[in-house]
């Protein structure tokens, strides 16, 4: 028996990644990571600022609702008391980010993205973040207040409270950072 010499195969050799595909990958990795998080920032903060519009909106519908019933009860006359209560107790349900009343807070002191009513300024108060840095996070108070309105007529005079054309809005009072 001959021996049959076995053709040399070239070996086939299995490498892993170079140092540069690695570098590469790892850049595109952190590029498309910070991308989605800045994206997932803004999603978060407009949901932020929808939940605060249709909460306004909610009290101003309430304090309408409140307006007509008292109209209706004839009963005009308790109108300018509203301007001294808390309109979120008009709600059937609080927000779960309400904290409830206070006297004067510190503004710092309160969790941001939440609610309270100052009872000394007779306010209803959204504290919002706006992060510039990671360091230093501002925060801004909006302020909502209760109004009475006397609506006027076309000759530009005021009627009275039994015409049953007052009541009260929330307004934008201010914008305050603290």
């Amino acid at each position: 028996m001959s021996a049959n010499p076995r053709p040399v195969m070239p070996q086939s050799r299995c490498r892993g990644f170079t140092l540069f595909e690695l570098a590469a990958a790892t850049i595109i990795v952190v590029v498309l990571t910070s991308l989605l998080l800045v994206r997932l920032h803004s999603y978060q903060r407009e949901a932020q600022q929808l939940a605060v519009q249709r909460l306004v909106g909610t009290l101003r519908t309430a304090l309408s609702v409140r307006t007509a019933q008292l109209s209706v009860a004839k009963r005009e006359h308790e109108l300018p008391r509203i301007i001294d209560e808390n309109p979120m107790s008009l709600l059937v349900e609080l927000p779960a980010n309400y904290l409830g009343e206070y006297y004067s807070p510190e503004g710092n002191s309160l969790p941001d993205d939440c609610w309270y009513f100052d009872r000394g300024k007779k306010e209803l108060v959204y504290t919002a973040s706006v992060r510039k840095t990671f360091q230093s996070p501002e925060q801004t108070l909006l302020r909502f207040k209760v109004k009475f309105i006397a609506l006027t007529s076309q000759h530009g005079k005021t009627l009275g409270l039994s015409a049953g054309n007052n009541g009260v809005v929330l307004d934008q009072v201010s914008e305050k950072e603290s």
